[in-house]
């Protein structure tokens, strides 16, 4: 049978070139290509086919064409997009396509007309593939299937060789990183200083065993605050701990980085163990520092004073003084010897410092207690007279600030106070008090145990009490004992007393000015050391009838000096020395009592002394003088 002559159904097919402009083309049907096939093989075909046949080749020259524009376009897309899956949803679409023009059926026919679109819009370069007014040669879809699947394996190629020389490089950078990272781990690097010393490309143990060496001539000299000391490293056993030196000192230097800090450098500044006899170098430290502040001035606490000009407790600064800490100088050495300095001068840093500032909390409670305690005023009263006022100047002399900041109140302080200078204000026991007796003799008159005496451990307590209360108070000063009167300097002891007048050799007893009883007597004898005791007295409870008197064994013979019977007794000291009858005397008064007198009694007439035994009581004031 002759192929079908007819005049073939040509499709157009729009694609996109590489420069991104629409094209048309034109592709042939099936038959059209079946004849194109077929005179591929002119050889074959009858004479009178030639006008056909040469027709069909055209077509088919055409369809070729069509063809390998197509498959350049879609070549094109892949190398640009450079995915894998492209590729192949390509190659097959190719190999697709192959088959039907293969195959010259109808199903073949609509998958190209359905494949077509799709394949010009994927590779629109391969429309320009073949150069205008070249040959064509007769178009072999199994040719060119080869072809295209030959130039996608030449493609893809060259992608596999740079992937795998790109791998190879950085694998290679790699290892000489690692390498690096390995190697600068334990040596130094290029361009590194350790405490400001060139340590490149030595080992840390190497850099210490050199450092070691050099300790042989270490000395380190340290100065000021008045500390003088030379320490040889030699004299506390100075040697450099390696292990932690090379610890210490990589670890603050970044390998990771190495790549650049061999370049920039690493300054690193590091504290240097060191191995010593701790106990050796505290010993000299020691020793130093106690020459140091023989001689020294110790700081002081600041603290609560008191200040006359403003009249309250005020806030002392501290004071650092001279004195160093020997605690202080010790942790300053050993810093030096960590960093191998061989000069060490001291600072106020290592001076002794107060352990109470001017800014404490306690040290400003503390002000405020005492300035409390000033405002106590307190007034003492005798018979309702004013007699002394402790005031905030004589308060402060008894406030105590401890070293704890605490405030109290010193009552021994207090009661030194009381019997030493309010005793001599106030008391009149003993003192000298001058009065004018009743017939206008002026007399003086001092000693005995009458009188106003305060009761010292009373008065302090009650001062205590209430100053530590912060309470100004108004009372009666305590006594120990009372006169009749408050007059100070003068006779205290009111209008009844008695009057022993020595020189006169003679007794009155006067009430309220006038005399109710007088007699003549003899006292004791000062020619014997028995002279009467001047002084204010009073007749105490001893007083009685029918006593007998013993003398003292004065010439150490074990025997009284003398015994002897009174009828009626008064004392006015202790028990000793009273007024008393006196039978074996006819005569009193006058000088008697000089070379025969008593042995320091008032000597009576009988009958004078029962008359005064019965007028007196106990606590009648007697006032003897000269």
């Amino acid at each position: 049978m002759l192929p079908d002559m007819r005049k073939p159904q040509r499709q157009r097919i729009d694609v996109i070139n590489a420069q991104g402009q629409r094209i048309t083309v034109r592709k042939p049907e099936e038959g059209t290509r079946g004849a194109s096939a077929r005179s591929a093989a002119p050889h074959q075909a009858a004479p009178h086919q030639a006008t056909g046949a040469n027709r069909t080749a055209q077509q088919g020259a055409s369809t070729a064409r069509t063809t390998r524009q197509v498959a350049g376009a879609a070549r094109a897309t892949r190398q640009e997009a450079g995915a894998a899956r492209t590729t192949r949803a390509e190659a097959g679409a190719t190999r697709s396509r192959a088959s039907h023009f293969a195959n010259p059926t109808a199903e073949g026919q609509r998958s190209r007309a359905q494949a077509a679109p799709d394949r010009a819009t994927a590779a629109p370069g391969r429309a320009q593939a073949a150069p205008m007014g070249k040959a064509v040669p007769a178009y072999d879809p199994h040719m060119d299937l080869e072809g295209m699947r030959g130039r996608e394996a030449a493609g893809k190629a060259p992608r596999r060789r740079h992937g795998k020389g790109a791998a190879i490089a950085v694998g290679v950078v790699c290892a000489v990183y690692l390498a690096g990272c390995a190697l600068w781990s334990n040596v130094y690097m290029p361009n590194t200083t350790v405490n400001g010393k060139a340590v490149s490309l030595k080992t840390p143990a190497a850099e210490a065993s050199d450092l070691n060496d050099a300790l042989g001539s270490y000395q380190l000299a340290v100065s000021g605050d008045n500390v003088s000391l030379s320490l040889k490293g030699s004299d506390i056993d100075l040697k450099y701990d390696t292990s932690s030196y090379a610890s210490d000192t990589m670890s603050k230097i970044n390998v990771w980085a190495w790549p650049v800090t061999i370049f920039t450098g690493n300054n690193v500044t590091t504290k240097v163990d060191m191995d010593y006899d701790k106990d050796k170098l505290a010993s000299l430290v020691s020793a130093a520092v106690k020459t140091a502040n023989s001689s020294a001035t110790q700081p002081t606490n600041a603290t609560a004073s008191y200040s006359e000009s403003s009249g309250k407790f005020v806030v002392t600064k501290e004071k650092v003084g001279t004195a160093v800490d020997e605690s202080a100088v010790l942790k300053a050495v050993k810093s030096a010897l960590s960093t191998g300095t061989t000069t060490l001068t001291l600072g106020d840093d290592q001076l002794q410092q107060p352990t109470v500032t001017s800014t404490s909390k306690k040290l400003e409670t503390a002000v405020e207690t005492a300035n409390k305690y000033l405002a106590a005023t307190q007034t003492l009263t005798a018979n309702s007279k004013t007699v002394a006022t402790v005031d905030a100047k004589t308060i402060a002399k008894w406030v105590k600030v401890g070293d704890d900041l605490s405030v109290t109140l010193d009552t021994d302080a207090i009661k030194e106070w009381a019997s030493g200078d309010l005793a001599k204000s106030l008391n009149t026991v003993g003192t000298t008090r001058t009065y004018t007796r009743a017939d206008g003799k002026q007399v003086s008159v001092s000693g005995g145990t009458y009188g106003w005496s305060v009761n010292t451990d009373s008065l302090a307590s009650t001062l205590a009490s209430n100053i530590e209360a912060a309470k100004a108070a108004t009372f009666d000063v305590p006594w120990s004992t009372k006169a009749e009167q408050w007059n100070p300097g003068g006779a205290d002891w009111g209008t009844r007393y008695i009057d022993v007048d020595l020189s006169e050799q003679h007794a009155r007893f006067y009430d309220n000015g006038s005399i109710i009883w007088e007699s003549d007597f003899v006292s004791g004898d000062p020619t014997e050391d028995h002279a009467t005791d001047t002084g204010v007295y009073t007749i105490n409870s001893n007083k009685g009838t029918n006593q007998t008197l013993k003398g003292l064994d004065e010439n150490h013979d074990g025997e009284p000096d003398y015994t002897s019977h009174v009828t009626y007794w008064m004392p006015f000291v202790g028990n000793l020395v009273a007024f008393h009858d006196a039978s074996w005397r006819s005569t009193f008064g006058g000088t008697i009592y000089q070379g025969n007198g008593s042995h320091g009694c008032i000597n009576l007439p009988t009958s004078a002394a029962q008359k005064l035994y019965d007028l007196t009581k106990v606590g009648d004031v007697v006032v003897v003088h000269s």
